[in-house]
């Protein structure tokens, strides 16, 4: 934030107050944005789909028999 702001250049009262505010506005802003957290970055449905799928963890071999029945890759079944 700006403690002291030097005008120069003949800009009048008017002049001078304008640039102040806008000077006070920009600071403040700045203040609000830094205070709120950064929401989560939501991916679009097609970036979704490029990514690829969750895969299940290897499962060991005498638990294999007991996982259900994969359903086909073909989605016509």
């Amino acid at each position: 934030m700006v403690d002291n702001i030097e005008i120069r250049g003949g800009a009048g009262a008017e002049e001078a107050a304008a640039i102040a505010a806008v000077v006070a506005r920009i600071g403040a802003d700045e203040l609000a944005a830094a205070a709120v957290r950064p929401h989560p970055i939501h991916k679009s449905q097609w970036v979704q789909a490029g990514r690829p799928l969750d895969h299940m963890a290897p499962v060991p071999p005498e638990e294999y028999d007991k996982q259900p029945e994969r359903l086909s890759s073909d989605p016509s079944r």
